[in-house]
């Protein structure tokens, strides 16, 4: 009986799983797919900086993360998730806050602005808002912990934190912050074009259940990513040394 149910259970998800379609709309209609390529950039580089014979690393990466949110947001979830992303409000929120069309100088000449005329405490309050729904601070955590895997001494310190989730370093309190703040600052320029009234209603689609999961699977797939990439840096020194 406990066999059928687990059949039964694998076979209902690969049913009702998220479609490949469905995935590249999710992610050309949220711009994923442009973040995908910086990510698989900054991926390429580590690769060639540290001389990893994988010719085949952004194509491994665009397949993992696709692959990983297929399985893990079904096709009723996905349905919901591009209804809400659909919506105006939530295009022009997209548009608006897409940080790679956001030119260098003018972010810098609009924070420096912000200096002399700070934003209304309540358009701040709901930008902090926004803030709190898109970054999850224990999955920024695990990705900083990820990316230092490879470094010795710092597996001892992740050990640590997993037991106290209090006692974090100050080297992840200040990647935790500045994460934070190159978002908060994105944010801050893309809805200087919206009004108060619009931001409520970001936030409000923000907060539903979906898009919230989603967010977190989206991290997850690229904290996997890093730690598969990690386990062959650390596989290929092994066998380097071992030469």
């Amino acid at each position: 009986m406990y066999k059928i149910v687990i059949i039964f259970s694998l076979f209902t998800t690969l049913i009702f799983s998220a479609t490949s379609q469905q995935v590249d709309e999710y992610m050309s209609i949220t711009h994923s797919d442009r973040e995908l390529i910086e990510i698989e950039k900054m991926f390429s580089n580590l690769s060639d900086t540290m001389n990893l014979e994988d010719d085949n690393i952004s194509q491994q990466i665009t397949i993992s993360y696709q692959t990983y949110l297929g399985k893990h947001i079904s096709e009723n979830e996905m349905n919901k998730l591009l209804a809400l992303y659909r919506k105006p409000i939530m295009q022009q929120y997209i548009n608006e806050t897409d940080m790679f069309d956001i030119p260098a100088e003018e972010m810098e000449i609009f924070l420096a602005a912000l200096k002399e005329n700070p934003l209304s405490t309540e358009r701040q309050d709901l930008i902090n808002e926004l803030v709190a729904t898109i970054i999850n601070e224990d999955l920024l955590l695990k990705f900083y912990n990820s990316m230092m895997q490879r470094y010795q001494g710092k597996k001892k310190n992740q050990d640590k934190n997993e037991k106290s989730k209090k006692a974090l370093t100050t080297e992840e309190k200040q990647f935790i912050k500045l994460m934070k703040k190159g978002i908060t600052d994105e944010l801050l320029y893309g809805t200087q074009v919206l009004n108060l009234d619009e931001i409520k209603k970001i936030n409000k689609l923000m907060k539903s259940s979906v898009i919230t999961k989603v967010i977190n699977i989206e991290h997850e797939a690229i904290i996997q990513i890093m730690e598969n990439f990690i386990k062959n840096i650390i596989a290929e020194s092994n066998n380097l040394e071992k030469k």
